[in-house]
């Protein structure tokens, strides 16, 4: 039964900000946004939005194979980023999604992007609304199990 539990609560979340069609977004801009929003780069080439103990919150990724390298944001361009939520390993994970929605929405309007889910597909409010259902029903299962987001246990389980 455990490794059902897993399987059931094991996601992680994707949203996209990507470039309009004949367009691309430049590193140099990202970096200013994503610093600005309290990301930081880090030596795997993403760049991490951390809380006050340094659990990683949630993730912004090139969409490209090409990693994210200070020494090199001034040359990238890329079709998109993609900003990642690991469920189970979160706590508070509804106020932390939110927070990653207000900044997508921010790369989206100051890069005149459009902001997606993780098929490209164009997110409204009411998909947006979709997701936030699905991990109210991921919060409640792990919380039934003893094993809430964001724990130690649920950090160790899935690690």
């Amino acid at each position: 039964t455990l490794d059902e539990f897993c399987v059931d609560v094991d996601v992680i979340v994707g949203l996209s900000v990507i470039a309009r069609s004949g367009q691309v977004l430049h590193g140099t801009q990202l970096r200013a946004l994503a610093e600005s929003n309290g990301l930081q780069l880090d030596s795997n080439g993403v760049f991490v939005l951390y809380d006050a103990q340094g659990n990683a919150l949630f993730t912004m990724d090139n969409q490209e194979s090409k990693p994210f390298r200070a020494e090199q944001l001034k040359e990238i361009v890329t079709q998109g980023v993609t900003f990642l939520l690991d469920v189970p390993r979160t706590g508070d994970g509804l106020k932390v999604f939110n927070k990653m929605v207000t900044t997508c929405r921010q790369f989206a309007d100051s890069l005149d992007g459009m902001l997606c889910d993780d098929n490209r597909v164009m997110l409204n409010d009411s998909g947006l609304e979709k997701i936030r259902n699905k991990l109210r029903s991921i919060y409640e299962t792990m919380e039934q199990r003893g094993i809430p987001a964001g724990s130690e246990s649920a950090r160790n389980l899935f690690s």
